[in-house]
């Protein structure tokens, strides 16, 4: 099973969302149960994982995209 590691920026941002001001708790739900999806079986269907070419930093390895939803406030998650 892989294993996930975190930059500070997206330790952050998970931890804003369940302790800071704005939290929300579904949001993170939903952040949640895609990185779950991840770490379980980067292939599953849900977070529906595509292939990205433009990653700063990153243009010798596979770099990938997650959506965690769809729709007007969409949130993706950038991994390799």
């Amino acid at each position: 099973m892989p294993t996930l590691h975190y930059t500070p920026a997206a330790a952050r941002t998970l931890h804003r969302l369940e302790h800071g001001r704005r939290a929300d708790p579904s949001r993170l739900r939903r952040v949640r149960r895609a990185l779950d999806h991840l770490a379980t079986d980067p292939r599953h269907p849900g977070p529906c994982t595509h292939r990205y070419t433009s990653l700063p930093g990153h243009e010798r390895t596979d770099a990938w995209r997650s959506y965690v939803n769809r729709g007007t406030d969409a949130w993706r998650i950038y991994w390799t």
